[in-house]
């Protein structure tokens, strides 16, 4: 089996070359996993969701900008009401991979979620990769916990923009 990242691109980060902008991606994927959608910039995006047979479906997304297209069953729907915070009003099949929608959504730069993809990206940056826990007299230093870490105060912030998981 492949590995996840090439020797090449392997060599390359250790080198240095790309270290930065490689664990500002790191950091920014781990947020984006943890709010379950990929909460800035907006961007245009299409989704296949599944029918829940109600009348509210609720889109991937807490920044709803515009609802552009919304089809049931390969048919363009009309007059979908939405809010900005995604949920669609309508008459919804009961059916997997029935719906598709296309929107522009997320945010545009938040000043507190930009703080947190700073400090874990320089975080990462300035730890060592592979680090030793160490006690030197009174002192103690932990190893990196890797560039993918986020403390709590940060979890608190990126709960404004996580998406509750659905069962």
């Amino acid at each position: 089996m492949d590995p996840l990242i090439s020797p090449e691109q392997f060599t390359a980060l250790m080198a240095g070359t790309g270290l930065e902008e490689w664990r500002l991606n790191v950091a920014s994927a781990a947020i984006r996993s943890y709010c379950g959608w990929h909460v800035a910039p907006v961007l245009e995006e299409t989704v296949t969701l599944d029918g829940n047979g109600g009348t509210v479906l609720m889109l991937p997304t807490l920044q709803l900008v515009s609802l552009d297209e919304v089809r049931v069953h390969g048919e363009v729907v009309g007059d979908v009401e939405w809010s900005h915070m995604g949920a669609l009003r309508g008459r919804w099949p009961n059916r997997w991979r029935s719906i598709q929608v296309r929107m522009h959504h997320g945010f545009d730069a938040p000043a507190d979620l930009l703080g947190v993809v700073l400090e874990a990206a320089a975080r990462a940056v300035n730890s060592e990769l592979g680090g030793q826990a160490e006690t030197i007299g009174p002192f103690s230093f932990s190893a990196s916990e890797g560039s993918t870490a986020l403390f709590d105060h940060e979890l608190r912030v990126l709960d404004r923009y996580r998406l509750e998981r659905q069962a």
